[in-house]
């Protein structure tokens, strides 16, 4: 703002302070204008003062931090689906938390300083989650299947007699248990996908940030 907003300011009959006030304004809106410009990438400024550093130096140890990604990843879900559990649970004997999007950001960012991001995605990791998901998926269904067929095979031959009705309560409570498994093998699955695909995203979204810096 130069010396004419400060007279029309003035003409509007406002007190020195209000002008002075103003005047501090435009000039913090000036430099923030000015800092966050188009010319100012901080996020390529973080990546090329590391790069200096690790591409540079002796760090021939990081060259397939990629490989090591999948098992991050998997680690993370398993920690992800730990955290959320203990949300519902007045004994905490670990962290809690509902979200983390900390490990996406520093897994694209540590990627955009190695210049790995084409080797990850070669991995093709979380297309290969989704077909094992899917796979654990159909094995599990199948799996009630033949549960469901086994139960309806022992109640049409289950008799009428004090044994055989001993001997049918017994394998119904076995039957019931393995129900019950599947029941919570089916929720976890469900909740592995869930946290996978929250992270692909999340990943995906924080890869953008160093677009220009991943190859």
């Amino acid at each position: 703002a130069g010396g004419a907003d400060s007279e029309a300011t003035e003409g509007a009959n406002l007190s020195e302070e209000t002008v002075r006030a103003s005047k501090n304004l435009d000039d913090i809106v000036g430099t923030l204008a000015q800092n966050f410009s188009e010319g100012s990438d901080y996020f390529k400024v973080l990546v090329s003062v590391f790069q200096q550093v690790l591409l540079a130096g002796d760090h021939k140890h990081l060259d397939n931090f990629y490989m090591i990604v999948p098992a991050l990843c998997l680690s993370w879900v398993d920690s992800s689906l730990q955290a959320k559990s203990l949300m519902y649970k007045a004994n905490r004997a670990r962290e809690c938390y509902y979200t983390d999007d900390g490990f996406a950001v520093g897994i694209a960012y540590i990627m955009a300083i190695m210049k790995q991001g084409a080797k990850f995605d070669s991995l093709h990791w979380f297309q290969c989650m989704r077909e094992k998901l899917l796979a654990d998926a159909t094995k599990l269904e199948e799996a009630k299947k033949v549960q469901r067929a086994k139960m309806e095979a022992k109640k049409a031959k289950s008799g009428s007699s004090f044994f055989s009705s001993k001997k049918v309560d017994d394998t119904a409570e076995e039957d019931d248990d393995a129900v019950h498994t599947m029941q919570l093998s089916e929720k976890r699955l469900q909740a592995t996908k869930r946290e996978n695909e929250l992270l692909f995203f999340s990943l995906s979204g924080a890869r953008i940030f160093f677009k220009g810096e991943v190859a």
